[in-house]
């Protein structure tokens, strides 16, 4: 290998030319997340010359080893995925091999600004057809199908829960209220059970030219409510903008995703934005080595200040503007009011309640501004009446 491919593992290395029973000739880290090592490969075997991409869980996660058999199964679909060359066995930092796709991931910036429209419209058709597969025929062994609707939240509101209470007094009381409010409203329907990504969205798909050639990391996969997907990209389009969500909506539709309901879209929202604000505040309370505090801050800033904003679109209130919290009392918004949903007995304490603490999460973003650079204005998009 050259000198620029130190950045390889030498285990790794062995592992890809074990299996492959080619020279690994060039490799290239990659960003792949708070989960994953990754890097890009180049491979030749006798005369022929193939772009890989590895992939290596941080630990014990088993990410990759669900990644692959999701992978394995969408291949033959007409879900655009990477092709599975080798995945192994091993437990802690399992290897997950797959043949290079074309396309960048950073969605189309102000270099390709003409492919957002079409990049983006590409994305709902396929996530239209994505939960229009047949999940009896998918065959994904780690994955099974809800027993009731209610499972569908309870799966996720599982690890929050979890997270809200190994972070004991460091959770803000925000994040119990809302907790009890997310748990008081699980939805009780679905109209069908798909297999949803999970984590849709900018950042987890490639694409040239207004077309989206992968849509990749899948390692969290399951089968729920479709509702969830649309919720994460809504909750994506504020670090990296897709247009009108509502339009996006008609279009997923018309793509024959059935219809929207707009109140399941914004439960899994908040309840989205309530999960991984708790999962990273418990990684900014115990980083590991290469856990980047600074960034993962600013991301949890943004994000904890959108659950905030759209608890209340949940609860039926206004959201904060900008002009009330310059003219609140800073004692009023400091006050760390531990009143759960759970204890409000009528609907006006508990709007004013969500309210209380939504203008103070507020303002500890508004403190951080400065850390969320040209993320700071970006605020999630009202759906209309939820």
């Amino acid at each position: 290998m050259s000198a620029g491919d130190v950045s390889l593992p030498e285990d790794a290395r062995r592992w890809i030319e074990e299996t492959t029973g080619g020279q690994v000739v060039h490799a290239a880290s990659h960003h792949a997340g708070a989960s994953r090592s990754a890097w890009n490969v180049d491979l030749e075997s006798g005369r022929t010359r193939r772009a890989l991409f590895l992939l290596r869980d941080k630990g014990q996660g088993g990410g990759s080893q669900r990644d692959a058999a999701v992978l394995r199964a969408l291949h033959s679909t007409a879900i655009p995925v990477p092709k599975v060359v080798a995945c192994s066995g091993a437990e802690a930092n399992a290897l997950l091999l797959l043949e290079r796709v074309e396309g960048r991931s950073d969605f189309p910036t102000v270099d390709a600004e003409h492919e957002r429209a079409p990049t983006a419209r590409h994305l709902m058709a396929l996530t239209a057809d994505l939960h229009a597969l047949d999940i009896e025929k998918l065959e994904i062994p780690h994955l099974s199908v809800p027993e009731r609707p209610a499972d569908c939240a309870h799966a996720l509101l599982t690890p929050a829960r979890a997270a809200c209470k190994a972070l004991g007094d460091a959770a803000d009381p925000f994040f119990a209220f809302a907790l009890g409010w997310l748990e008081a409203h699980v939805p009780e329907s679905v109209n069908r059970y798909a297999l949803v990504h999970s984590d849709m969205g900018p950042g987890n798909f490639l694409y040239v030219g207004g077309r989206v050639t992968a849509i990749v990391d899948w390692e969290v996969a399951h089968f729920g409510d479709p509702m969830e997907d649309l919720a994460a990209i809504s909750v994506r389009d504020m670090a990296t903008p897709v247009g009108s969500l509502e339009e996006r909506f008609r279009e997923y539709e018309a793509a024959g995703g059935g219809g929207v309901d707009l109140e399941r879209v914004h439960y899994y929202r908040a309840l989205v934005l309530v999960r991984n604000s708790l999962l990273i505040g418990l990684g900014l309370a115990h980083p590991s080595e290469d856990f980047n505090v600074e960034e993962m801050t600013m991301y949890q800033t943004l994000l904890q200040r959108a659950a905030a904003l759209v608890l209340c679109d949940n609860l039926g209130v206004a959201r904060p503007t900008a002009d009330e919290l310059a003219g609140q009392d800073s004692a009023d918004d400091g006050a760390r009011d531990t009143t759960t949903a759970s204890d409000v007995g009528d609907l006006a304490t508990l709007q004013a309640t969500g309210r209380l603490h939504a203008r103070r999460m507020l303002r500890v973003a508004e403190g951080r501004r400065a850390l969320m650079g040209p993320l700071a204005d970006r605020l999630p998009q009202e759906l209309g009446a939820s």
